[in-house]
């Protein structure tokens, strides 16, 4: 009494710990279902192998008893044609125990026949259902992977505080604000130095055009050149009139 109690707590505590670590890797527990259903199907495939194999050994039994038949028939005939009655007698006998095998074969034959037919189905059934399990695998090991990742941010996030989400907003948004406040800080530098640029172009253009109103203002006011030929035509007659009075 106390042994089967003492093997019943040990075989309880072996079935939980077995449950449990089947929990903890359900991909080992797919696997092993797996290995099993390819082990059953080898199984069924031998056997189905075995009754193939007699199907047609007895298929080859039953044309030898045909053609056996046949060839007795054919003696059978010829013996009475030779009034051999002896002969003829002993063939007819083994003629009727060829019938009996070859009905005996015919009947066995039809039964392997359709037991390798069923054996077939099942063998096409058992593998679909192999081929079933190996998808399902897949597809509720990326299911719990998946599940099991989703726990994990939760966990994550579950462990990260208020006042930890808070200070790190509040540091990330000065950051920024410090980063706006250089390159606010880089284009007013960078802008006073073309605002300075501009000024001195600005300068020096109104410099320019001044200079030139000056050149023209004093150009209009000078007094306007005689022309060229009016000192030629006077030189030419003081040398006329000179001539004149050398010559009185």
């Amino acid at each position: 009494m106390f042994l089967k109690r003492f093997f019943n707590l040990f075989g309880g505590k072996l079935s939980r710990w077995i449950k449990a670590r089947e929990a903890r890797d359900p991909e080992a527990v797919y696997e092993s279902a797996i290995s099993d259903r390819i082990q059953r199907y080898q199984q069924l495939k031998t056997a189905a192998a075995g009754v193939i194999y007699m199907r047609n050994k007895l298929e080859r039994e039953l044309r030898e008893k045909l053609a056996e038949m046949k060839e007795v028939d054919e003696e059978t005939a010829q013996a009475a044609d030779m009034n051999e009655d002896q002969c003829a007698l002993i063939l007819i006998q083994r003629r009727h125990v060829l019938e009996a095998d070859c009905s005996r074969l015919r009947e066995e034959l039809g039964e392997l026949t359709a037991e390798a037919e069923e054996a077939k189905k099942n063998l096409i059934s058992f593998k679909g259902e192999i081929e079933k399990l190996k998808i399902e695998k897949v597809r509720m090991i990326a299911r719990l992977k998946n599940a099991q990742a989703r726990v994990r941010i939760q966990r994550a996030l579950e462990e990260i505080s208020y006042d930890d989400d808070v200070r790190a907003l509040e540091d990330v948004r000065d950051s920024i604000q410090r980063m706006l406040a250089q390159a606010g800080v880089n284009r007013e530098i960078a802008g006073s130095e073309l605002d300075d640029k501009l000024e001195a172009i600005r300068q020096r253009n109104a410099e320019t055009k001044a200079q030139a109103e000056l050149a023209e203002l004093k150009r209009k006011r000078r007094p306007p050149l005689a022309p060229m030929d009016i000192f030629t035509a006077a030189a030419a007659q003081a040398a006329g009139n000179g001539e004149i009075k050398h010559a009185s």
